[in-house]
């Protein structure tokens, strides 16, 4: 028996939306989104990451030239999702204590997760509600202007973009590698066969 519902269609139908009408997005709109992303699971509940919300046009125009894509910043919404261990070592100051453990490769490899897993989720949220989106990796084609034109304190890193919209494309969707090539049991597999490949 095939299992579905309305969560699992929305999943299913992701499409990654590039062209975006001139309608703003409500802002109880964002604010799911937001809430969203703020449920998003968390390592050790340290809930590392932090969300910009971009609105001035200089900073939207710098970042679609680092993102070398036009449409970013173009319509709708940009969003950039940001590792953020700022917050969490300024928590600890103030309680008397110190930041050293916030300075680990370990903490910051959960911080870029924790906010991996927020961008997923807020883009989930959006689609649940009939808007669109595209995840941004080219943010960080290049890091130190990105992090200059963001004006980023000490500890916050910019990990993923996500621009929102209504739509204004209706792309197909695009096929996916079977369920035999990307799930494996107890053990990854020595070789594939590149005929059972072709087959599928």
């Amino acid at each position: 028996m095939k299992i579905t519902n309305e969560t699992l269609a929305t999943q299913l139908n992701h499409r990654s939306i590039r062209a975006f009408a001139k309608k703003t997005i409500a802002k109880e709109q964002l604010t799911a989104i937001y809430e969203a992303a703020r449920h998003t699971s968390t390592s050790q509940f340290l809930q590392q990451f932090s969300i910009l919300r971009i609105t001035d046009e200089a900073k939207r125009k710098a970042i679609s030239e680092i993102a070398k894509q036009d449409y970013v910043g173009e319509n709708g919404e940009l969003l950039i999702f940001l590792a953020d261990l700022n917050r969490n070592a300024k928590i600890r100051q103030h309680l008397g204590q110190d930041i050293a453990r916030l300075q680990t490769a370990d903490l910051f490899f959960q911080a870029v997760n924790d906010t991996v897993l927020a961008v997923q989720n807020a883009l989930l949220a959006a689609e649940s509600m009939g808007l669109g989106g595209v995840v941004l990796g080219s943010i960080n084609n290049e890091p130190k202007k990105l992090v200059s034109v963001l004006e980023l304190p000490q500890l916050t890193y910019p990990i993923l973009g996500l621009q929102l919209g209504h739509l204004a494309q209706s792309p197909q969707l695009k096929p996916r590698l079977p369920l035999e090539f990307t799930v494996f049991d107890d053990k990854y597999p020595a070789d594939f066969s590149l005929a059972e490949f072709n087959d599928a």
